[in-house]
């Protein structure tokens, strides 16, 4: 083997390492953030929010692969785009008036929330056309960072009735009220689940 074709395999050997190290990254971020987008719904719709956030994780990867995309800014699932499906869900459709929305048809608020997500994606790509994303530039970084943190702190406050093993759904705004009916193991396995990640 000539010194090119081991350098050759050295590198395909590292983007296949970097590739199942990112996938494996992505996997549980993407599900979190299904999960995360679906929870105005309630406890029913969790199963469809991690499958739709990983399908979404996978459709998004290949898509860009195919279209030659060579940045890793789109690959990875975005906190934003989770608050924003999420803010669309609890504050424009479940607490509207609108006769569709409350007749208890799950599948059809699903297909009112994944026609605003493709309107949405039809005016980011307008947005691209017309180069808008270049004024972020002008975005401070401590206002981002803001928002990152806090989309994190409150994806850590959601979790709280997960990591303290309640049987139904408590908002995190009443577990010290139902501290009572909290599993004791159920954090010491939380937290060896972090402490492992």
């Amino acid at each position: 083997m000539t010194q090119d074709e081991t350098g050759r395999a050295e590198r395909l050997r590292g983007e296949a390492i970097g590739g199942a190290v990112s996938a494996l990254v992505a996997i549980p971020l993407a599900i979190g953030f299904g999960m995360f987008a679906f929870v105005g719904l309630g406890d029913a719709h969790f199963g469809q929010g991690m499958v739709a956030g990983l399908s979404t994780a996978v459709i998004v990867a290949l898509v860009c692969v195919a279209l030659g995309e060579r940045g890793t800014a789109v690959y990875a699932p975005r906190v934003i785009t989770t608050f924003f499906i999420g803010a669309i869900l609890v504050h424009g459709l479940l607490v509207s008036e609108a006769p569709i929305v409350h007749a208890g048809d799950g599948r059809l608020v699903m297909a009112m929330v994944f026609a605003i997500v493709l309107a949405a994606g039809a005016f980011q790509v307008l947005f691209g056309l017309a180069r808008v994303g270049t004024l972020l530039r002008f975005t401070p970084h401590p206002v981002m960072a803001g928002f990152q943190n806090a989309a994190a702190l409150l994806l850590g406050l959601v979790q709280c009735g997960n990591v303290l093993g309640f049987d139904h759904h408590v908002p995190f705004t009443k577990v010290l009220a139902h501290l009572d009916e909290a599993r004791p193991l159920s954090p010491l396995v939380a937290l060896v689940t972090a402490l492992t990640m």
